[in-house]
């Protein structure tokens, strides 16, 4: 079954990435997005998922660069979270990809 999904959001947050981000880079975002609309990413990329929230993934489109997104199923339509270097907000500790909610807590649980 083929999936359509329509870009919704974070739309901005792509625009303000793509202003410092090299032509070479824009390509292969603007590929991913392409592939997530149509389903095919999940073929093409490494994917990982946010245990806290099926919701988001995080997609390895190269070693220095990945794109979170939310998908919306019931809505047939996905948003941007993030662009940038697994090191950034799509990182955890040791720079292993990982999700982070979208509301960063503190250390002391608040």
């Amino acid at each position: 079954m083929a999936m359509r999904l329509q870009l919704v959001e974070g739309i901005e947050l792509l625009d303000e990435w793509a202003e410092s981000a090299s032509q070479a880079q824009r390509n292969i975002i603007y590929e991913a997005l392409f592939a997530v609309g149509d389903g095919s990413a999940f073929l093409i990329y490494d994917i990982f998922g946010d245990p806290g929230d099926r919701g988001n993934f995080v997609v390895a489109v190269r070693p220095d660069l990945v794109l979170k997104v939310l998908l919306r199923r019931q809505e047939s339509s996905f948003a941007v979270r993030y662009v940038g270097p697994p090191d950034g907000e799509a990182a955890g500790p040791g720079g292993d990809v990982v999700l982070s909610s979208e509301e960063p807590s503190s250390p002391e649980g608040g």
